[in-house]
């Protein structure tokens, strides 16, 4: 039998982990939060065009992405479940070849807990994807789909859209058709249009969500998935199936900032901790230098004075210990900072205590 702990000793440092990682079909990497990518194996590399591992290091890997705001998502979604599994990306080769990938990751901690690295696994799906995307456009538009489906020009005109859809944003599907999409769209995410349209131009396809503004200023959310139908003498168009994602997205709004919450009352209790250590020593130390001291020695009113914020600390790290809510208060040049009095749990009573 190979004594494991004699075999890593006597390699190089690092070797024999390595040669196990580019061993494995699946790819495999570490970045960095800001997306410097640190490790990866050689099917990862291979995945995206690259001759070997040694070629990516250093890398950025937000280069790998079509959209680079869904890194930001991956990334957000990490932080609230602590591990994803097979989540969907639109990534491209090094040569600008499209990939559809799943990736399953989990952050990555320093000692101190803090995040500092993102490690994943990735898969190519995306011939399994066409297949999906065949399926799809063969689904006509019509009034008996379950799904809202909508048909735009190149430039962003609605050609069509089924009665459910538009039941649903309170018109009548003629008073739609012939009008611009982006009249449906959220004042402030109005810009996003001609990128989506370009997207889905270059990619053949995109998937995210919608904010819409229905007939009344009411305010949903749209999960779609859009693909680019090109007919033979005709222009091409945009088919896009979508589903009322409005309470999905609710719900994971409402999730997100309990989480932050959350970070923020758990980091809040660890920075109290840390504090506390110290200014215990230190305010242990004066009292003992105090004792020692006549009333009369020119020092000690000076050290009474630094005792006296000391407590002020202890006090101060308490209260951050004891955060259990988001309150914040106006500071300078319209920068908001967190009211530590009010974000406490601390009461006014206990404080006079």
């Amino acid at each position: 039998m190979v004594d494991v702990a004699s075999y890593i000793d006597s390699e190089k440092p690092g070797r024999w982990y390595a040669e196990l990682f580019d061993s494995i079909p699946a790819g495999i990497y570490r970045t960095t939060l800001e997306g410097q990518l640190v490790f990866c194996n050689k099917a990862f590399a291979q995945l995206f065009g690259f001759a070997s591992a040694e070629e990516l290091t250093g890398y950025s890997v937000i280069k790998l992405y079509k959209n680079q705001k869904d890194r930001g998502i991956l990334i957000e979604t990490v932080f609230q479940d602590g591990l994803v599994t097979d989540f969907p990306l639109s990534l491209i080769k090094r040569d600008g070849t499209p990939l559809r990938c799943a990736v399953t990751a989990k952050a990555g901690f320093d000692e101190d807990g803090m995040a500092v690295y993102l490690d994943g696994v990735i898969k190519d799906i995306t011939e399994g994807f066409k297949g999906n995307e065949d399926s799809k456009q063969l689904a006509p538009i019509g009034e008996g789909d379950e799904d809202f489906v909508l048909l735009l020009s190149p430039r962003g005109d609605l050609l069509d859209i089924n009665q459910a859809c538009a039941g649903f944003l309170g018109y009548h599907n003629e008073e739609l058709i012939g009008n611009s999409f982006l009249r449906l769209i959220a004042p402030q995410d109005r810009y996003l249009l001609p990128l989506f349209l370009s997207d889905v131009f270059q990619s053949g396809q995109e998937e995210g969500v919608l904010t819409i503004i229905d007939r009344h200023g009411m305010r949903h959310y749209l999960g779609f998935h859009a693909l680019l139908v090109k007919q033979e003498g005709n222009s091409p168009q945009i088919k896009i199936i979508a589903h009322d994602a409005t309470e999905r997205m609710k719900y994971h709004i409402h999730q997100l900032s309990k989480q932050k919450l959350l970070g923020v009352m758990e980091m809040a209790g660890g920075v109290a901790h840390k504090l506390n250590q110290p200014l215990t020593i230190i305010s242990n130390l004066l009292n003992e230098v105090l004792a020692d001291l006549s009333h009369h020695d020119r020092s000690y009113e000076k050290l009474v004075k630094i005792d006296n914020q000391i407590k002020k600390l202890n006090e101060i790290a308490r209260k951050i210990g004891a955060v259990n809510k988001y309150e914040a208060m106006e500071y300078v040049a319209g920068v908001r900072i967190v009211d530590i009095d009010k974000a406490s749990r601390v009461k006014r009573s206990e404080e006079i205590k």
